[in-house]
């Protein structure tokens, strides 16, 4: 499959569950978190409403590496997806994405100082996709242990996100 067919891939199944677990370096400690994020394709990005005191979006900005993670076992599809990080000052755009979900963390609503946008620009992505019948998993297993080889379980893949 190409890059662009994977890329598609990754962004339907980012924007199927919305709320993905976010990864990052501070100083020498990982950080992850699981954050309800917004998908905003028009700029290649993703969206998230954050407090500003927690610290997050100066440590995204000054981290190493920073990776979005998704599962959808469902499907037998994981991504890992290492992204660029930058702060977002646009409060309409943050008004344009508040959700009630976002309310229920910040009660003063979008116009509060704490609420802050962090926005991840996917760059590359690794991929697992296999096949979502565990009959047929099964079957792969078998088949590779009777005839002493590894069983095909699927594509690994590494995808260019920009």
């Amino acid at each position: 499959m190409p890059d662009t067919e994977w890329q598609e891939r990754i962004w339907t199944a980012l924007d199927a569950h919305p709320v993905y677990m976010v990864s990052l370096i501070a100083g020498d400690t990982l950080k992850t978190r699981p954050m309800a994020g917004h998908i905003d394709r028009e700029h290649h990005r993703l969206l998230f409403i954050t407090h500003r005191h927690t610290g997050i979006i100066e440590a995204a900005l000054h981290s190493p590496s920073v990776s979005v993670a998704i599962s959808h076992e469902d499907r037998n599809f994981y991504a890992a997806i290492a992204c660029a990080a930058s702060e977002v000052t646009d409060r309409d755009l943050l008004h344009q994405i508040w959700t009630p979900m976002a309310g229920a963390w910040f009660p003063a609503g979008p116009d509060d100082p704490d609420a802050a946008l962090l926005a991840l620009t996917p760059v590359s992505a690794e991929i697992w996709d296999g096949p979502s019948s565990s009959v047929l998993v099964a079957f792969k297993l078998a088949t590779a242990k009777i005839l002493g080889r590894t069983p095909d379980l699927g594509v690994n893949a590494t995808i260019d996100m920009r």
